[in-house]
């Protein structure tokens, strides 16, 4: 590990510089970046020349999607002497861990560079006016606001890994002056042989300053999360209460479709098992006299629940592609959370960890059963 000396106090433009070095040096073949394209959209761009690196944007605090279904869409399949940095926040990588153990991301072809996020915004928070710039430089520097930003994605509010959990090369500025340095971390020789020539200055451990701040982070974000969970399970829990929180749902599948981890080529809700025509559809009404329109809203919710629950990684992409404004994120994140620690597993922590189905232990889960 060690300090990134920033140079003219332009920590974005260090990192493009490195970056574009990596393109020239052919260390990469290609990188995956957030950017922001000239009408103000920010958006997951994919780069090969290093003469258009200015328009990245390695710190952009907006996410529009998660990352990680950028990283399966391009990199399913493995390509002999091919290898593209994806640089993705903690959830993006973590989704991507989870991917490759699921064989949906080709291990082989994807250096991770992760970045620490204190939090996101939806797209056109801050986008649109053509200070793209200013708002990565003035979210850098508040480094005191981000616990108190109620803007920031509702996910964001509740997310108590703002470092990466797992990444070839980590990158930080939290608990920094990112206009003097940046932290780096290589985690393997992979990420090592892309600092190479990089001037850092080496470190044996992280500075206190940093690992302070990033504690007193986790604590306030674990305080908020448990606040939210109270409240959903003052208002969500039990039957009736959980058909009302899902009551406003169109049945649209926004949220499965924008999930990065929800991998299924075929799903069994977008199939023709639920393609009924009038004569069903009476058979079905006849037996209550009413039923609800769109039909099978809950089950829907419920079945992607549990499929999802001990991959998902909480990145709230659902709630944001939701037109009804059903709060997922809180319920994705206590369900999953409380899912994940029953099997002693966390999404997208280690590749050597493996995935909690695909495993049996005899000792497990007694207490349901034989004792």
């Amino acid at each position: 590990m060690g300090i990134l000396q920033v140079k003219n106090k332009a920590p974005e433009q260090t990192l493009r510089d490195i970056y574009a070095h990596w393109l020239k040096a052919k260390r990469v073949s290609a990188l995956l970046v957030p950017a922001v394209s000239s009408l103000g959209v920010a958006t997951p761009v994919l780069i090969s020349d290093p003469d258009k690196i200015s328009q990245v944007s390695p710190f952009l605090p907006v996410m529009s999607v998660n990352g990680a279904s950028i990283v399966a869409a391009i990199a399913a399949k493995g390509v002999p002497d091919t290898k593209v940095a994806a640089v993705l926040r903690p959830c993006e990588l973590r989704a991507v861990v989870e991917l490759i153990k699921l064989q949906q991301v080709s291990r082989e072809n994807i250096v991770l560079i992760g970045m620490d996020c204190p939090g996101t915004y939806k797209p056109g928070q801050g986008i649109g006016s053509g200070s793209t710039s200013d708002l990565t430089s003035t979210f850098l520097s508040a480094q005191d606001g981000y616990l108190k930003d109620e803007r920031l994605r509702a996910a964001c509010q509740m997310c108590e890994f703002p470092t990466p959990l797992f990444a070839d090369l980590s990158i930080g500025f939290l608990g920094m002056n990112p206009k003097e340095s940046l932290y780096v971390d290589a985690a393997n020789e992979e990420g090592e042989s892309l600092l190479e020539g990089v001037d850092m200055i080496p470190i044996e451990a992280v500075p206190d300053e940093r690992r302070n701040y990033i504690n007193r982070f986790i604590e306030v974000r674990q305080r908020v999360a448990a606040d939210k969970i109270a409240e959903f399970d003052r208002i969500g829990l039990g039957a009736e209460n959980l058909v009302r929180y899902f009551a406003n749902c169109l049945n649209c599948h926004n949220c499965m479709k924008v999930c990065p981890v929800c991998y299924c080529r075929e799903c069994f809700f977008e199939s023709d098992v639920w393609e009924r025509d009038l004569e069903e559809q009476i058979r079905i009404v006849s037996r209550k006299g009413l039923n609800r329109m769109p039909a099978g809203t809950l089950l829907f919710h419920l079945t992607r629940m549990n499929h999802m629950m001990t991959s998902c990684v909480q990145c709230g992409v659902c709630e944001d592609s939701c037109p009804a404004g059903i709060g997922l994120s809180v319920l994705f994140k206590k369900v999953s959370r409380n899912a994940q620690a029953e099997f002693g597993y966390l999404s997208g922590r280690s590749l050597d960890e493996p995935l909690p189905l695909t495993t049996f232990r005899e000792d497990e889960f007694r207490h349901l059963g034989e004792e």
